[in-house]
C-alpha cells in the first residue's frame, strides 16, 4: 500500500442484493476501499452463503463462491417489512452515496425500495438496479440467473459449441462476473453525473443485456442482414489456422493466426512442415482459407505428434498467437496471472492457500485496500446502528424483536 488515502474512502454503498451480480459490483467498489453495508433477512442471509454446499458446486467447508465477491464488506441483518426495519433503511438512504439491488420490480414495489420511493430521502442518491430481463416487458419480474438469461436466453448457449456437441451449462458466476462489471461502470458514470449536476439518479442493467452485449459480433451480422454463422467443427474447420488441436499427450492448443501472409511462414517452421510452402492447396490465403477442411486435418497429425509443453516452446519462439487449453487447476498456479496479482491473499481466509481473485483492473497510484473475509450474516448490525445515533437498549429490543 502507498501512503495514500484509499480512492472511495467517504463513499457509503448500501447493498440489497443476493448472488453474484449485484454483490460482485459492490465488491469491486470495497476494493477501493468503499464502505460496503450489505443489508441481509435476518438470521440466514444471502442465499449464496449456502450454495457451495449443494451441486453443481464443490463441497468444501468453507463458503468460497459467497466470499469471493463479499470481501471488504459489512453485514447488517434488516426486516425492511417492518415498521422499525424501515426507518433503519431510510436513516441508511439517507447517508449513503449507492444504492445497488437485484429484487425483482414487483419486490422493489412491494417493499416500496424503488427508486422513486427512496430518491425523496436522498437527491443524490446513486441507485443501481439490475434485473435479469430488464426493467419492462412481460418477464420484468421473472426470476433469471445468469445461466438462463445471460447465457441461455441470449443465444450463447447456443453459440458456443461445436457442429457435433449438446449445449453446456455455464460455469459458475460465468455471465455475473462480466455483469457485475457493467454494474460498476453504471454506479461510476451515475457518480460522474452527479459530480456535474449535483444530483443522483438511476443506473441499471440485465443479464440479458450482458449476454447480448457479449454475443454481439455474432448478432452484429444477423443485424445487418445476415445469418448465424455455422457452427464449428474442428475436423472439417471454416478456417484451419483458427482451430483448436489436441498434443500428443492429450492436451489442447488454440491457434489463431490472422495475419497469414507473415505468420503462415513462421507456423510451418515451428511446425518441421516447410514442405507445405509449396503445396498447391495452401500457397496463399484464398487457397488455404477454400481447402480449409483438407488444411486441418493436416495440422492436426502434425500436432499429435508432439506433446504440449513442446510445442508451447516452439510456436512461442516464433511468436504465434496460440494458448494452451489451460485447466482451472493450472491457471492458479500461471506464472502470468502470479507476476500481476491477479490473485489476492484474504485476510482471515484460513482454508487452502487463503486467497481469492483479484477484480480486473488497476489504477496507478491508487492501491486497493487489503482484503479480508466477508462478515456473518448480521456482524456488523449493532455497529452501524450505533453509527446511526441508535442507544444500546434500542439495539437490544430491535434484536430481541427480530427487526436486526
Amino acid at each position: 500500500m502507498n501512503d495514500l488515502e484509499p480512492l472511495f474512502k467517504g463513499i457509503k454503498v448500501l447493498e440489497i442484493a443476493t448472488y453474484i451480480f449485484g454483490p460482485g459490483s459492490a465488491a469491486i467498489l470495497s476494493d477501493f476501499g468503499a464502505d460496503v453495508i450489505k443489508i441481509e433477512a435476518p438470521g440466514r442471509g444471502d442465499p449464496l452463503r449456502y450454495a457451495h454446499k449443494a451441486p453443481p458446486f464443490m463441497p468444501l467447508d468453507f463458503s468460497y463462491i459467497w466470499q469471493q465477491d463479499n470481501r471488504n464488506k459489512r453485514s447488517i441483518g434488516l426486516d425492511m417489512k417492518s415498521t422499525e426495519g424501515r426507518e433503519i433503511l431510510l436513516a441508511l438512504v439517507r447517508e449513503a452515496d449507492v444504492l445497488i439491488t437485484n429484487f425483482p420490480p414487483d419486490v422493489l414495489e412491494r417493499l416500496k425500495i424503488r427508486y422513486e420511493d427512496l430518491a425523496p430521502e436522498n437527491e443524490r442518491l446513486i441507485y443501481g438496479q439490475i434485473t435479469g430481463f430488464g426493467e419492462k416487458g412481460p418477464e420484468a419480474s421473472a426470476p433469471g440467473f445468469d445461466a438462463t438469461a445471460y447465457w441461455a436466453r441470449s443465444g450463447l448457449m447456443d453459440l458456443v459449441r461445436t457442429a457435433s456437441s449438446e449445449p453446456s451449462i455455464s460455469g459458475p458466476g460465468m455471465g455475473d462476473h462480466p455483469s457485475a462489471m457493467t454494474m460498476y461502470a453504471a454506479v461510476m458514470t451515475g457518480l460522474y453525473k452527479r459530480e456535474k449536476t449535483g444530483r443522483g439518479g438511476k443506473v441499471h442493467s440485465s443479464l440479458l443485456a450482458n449476454g447480448l452485449w457479449t454475443a454481439s459480433s455474432s448478432l452484429s451480422c444477423i443485424l445487418a442482414g445476415g445469418g448465424a454463422a455455422p457452427r464449428p467443427d474442428p475436423a472439417k474447420p471454416t478456417n484451419a489456422l483458427l482451430n483448436h488441436y489436441q498434443t500428443r499427450d492429450g492436451r489442447w492448443l488454440l491457434l489463431v493466426i490472422l495475419h497469414q501472409k507473415k505468420h503462415w511462414p513462421n507456423l510451418l517452421k515451428a511446425m518441421e512442415r516447410e514442405d507445405l510452402l509449396s503445396d498447391p492447396r495452401f500457397l496463399d490465403i484464398k487457397d488455404r482459407n477454400d481447402n480449409a477442411k483438407l488444411l486441418g486435418p493436416v495440422l492436426a497429425e502434425t500436432f499429435k505428434t508432439r506433446d504440449l509443453l513442446e510445442w508451447r516452446e516452439r510456436l512461442g519462439a516464433q511468436k504465434l498467437t496460440f494458448s494452451v487449453l489451460a485447466t482451472m487447476e493450472e491457471v492458479i498456479d500461471d506464472p502470468q496471472v502470479l507476476a500481476n496479482d491477479m490473485l489476492i491473499d484474504v485476510e482471515g481466509h484460513d482454508y487452502g492457500r487463503g486467497q481469492a481473485v483479484n477484480s480486473p483492473f488497476w489504477v496507478e497510484g491508487s492501491d486497493k485496500v487489503p482484503a479480508r473475509i466477508g462478515p456473518e450474516p448480521g456482524a456488523s448490525g449493532a455497529d452501524i446502528l450505533r453509527e446511526l445515533g441508535y442507544s444500546e437498549d434500542n439495539i437490544t429490543t430491535l434484536s430481541q424483536k427480530g427487526v436486526i
